[in-house]
């Protein structure tokens, strides 16, 4: 498959990629899980906006599960790739992002009340899916964040996707010069205090202030093209997490290192890139090393020199060479339930 190259970047994904995105896109919201397991005297329960994108003769469905902060136009890249490969795409915006519901009123924080909702709702989307196409083969493509929330996900039923994809997924975050220990017992604390919708300690409202050098992305017209348009819309400005959030990533860790990484069935896909200031690399080498060597299925390892946390938004030469692995791998194996 061709790439979109950087130096037609902006002019491709403005005059073709976009439009063409546009004539193949629905989109709408769908309710969240019941929030029986959670703070029953409120039962908050929130809308989810999803965006479909519909192929003509459609071999599967992806869902992509988005990282912190991100919100669904940030992966009108690869939903392209996905499209024109022959697989319906599916894009929900967590809790807290883009246009989905937020439990705060501050359109910078990010803050959940149990890390649970994240996979619930998730799982209610997927759900939704499969009813719909009952004969196509579910994927799960998912980042940082997303990856822990989609490995949760695929961990409580360990049937519903067909294929894993992970790019750097947030099986443990990096927490800068704050041991991993002190950093549980700060979001403990503070939560306990009832200060959840705190902001962390060193977090900020948006600015509109980041720059090609300190983001994770390789790549600097793929930076700068979504970086223009959370400017633009205040809806994707998300930009700092509350001590909430803190704890629910500490405990998806928890759960992941101790527990899910045991369940699952599915083949895994996982890339690291060489450069990651967001999640833990160590962690990822481990939940690896335990899939193939103790788990039910496999993981496949692939090591993206050059490249920063976001490895889908790299470099030209990296992100044919990124494609064309994802690309094999899902084709691979790949039966509906038709064919059977």
């Amino acid at each position: 498959m061709e790439i979109i190259h950087e130096n037609e970047y902006l002019y491709k994904m403005n005059d073709e990629i976009e439009p063409y995105l546009a004539t193949h896109r629905q989109e709408g919201y769908i309710s969240g899980a019941e929030d029986h397991l959670h703070r029953k005297d409120t039962g908050i329960v929130g809308k989810i906006h999803v965006q479909r994108y519909l192929a003509e003769k459609p071999k599967g469905v992806i869902i992509i599960s988005h990282g912190f902060t991100e919100a669904a136009p940030k992966y009108d890249e690869m939903i392209y790739y996905f499209l024109k490969a022959g697989y319906h795409v599916y894009m929900p915006e967590h809790m807290g992002h883009g246009q989905s519901y937020r439990l705060t009123a501050d359109s910078s924080l990010v803050h959940i009340d149990t890390w649970k909702r994240y996979v619930r709702d998730f799982l209610k989307i997927c759900h939704v899916i499969k009813k719909t196409y009952p004969e196509l083969p579910l994927v799960l493509f998912a980042h940082s964040m997303g990856g822990a929330i989609g490995t949760i996900a695929a961990a409580w039923e360990p049937q519903l996707f067909q294929k894993i994809i992970l790019n750097s997924p947030m099986l443990r975050p990096l927490t800068g010069n704050v041991p991993w220990p002190l950093v549980i017992a700060i979001a403990q604390t503070k939560c306990l205090l009832g200060k959840e919708e705190d902001y962390v300690a060193g977090q900020k409202p948006y600015d509109g202030g980041e720059t090609f050098e300190t983001s994770g992305c390789t790549s600097r017209p793929r930076f700068e093209k979504y970086n223009e348009m959370r400017k633009e819309n205040k809806k994707f400005q998300v930009s700092a997490a509350s001590y909430g959030w803190l704890l629910a990533s500490v405990k998806m860790s928890w759960y992941i290192k101790y527990c899910g990484w045991k369940k699952l069935t599915a083949p895994v896909l996982l890339f690291q890139a060489e450069r990651d200031d967001f999640v833990s690399v160590n962690a990822l080498r481990k939940f690896a090393e335990k899939i193939n060597h103790r788990g039910i299925t496999s993981c496949e390892y692939v090591y993206l020199p050059g490249t920063r946390h976001e490895t889908y938004r790299s470099d030209d030469r990296t992100m044919e060479m990124y494609l064309d692995k994802i690309m094999k791998f899902m084709d691979l194996g790949m039966v509906s339930d038709s064919c059977t």
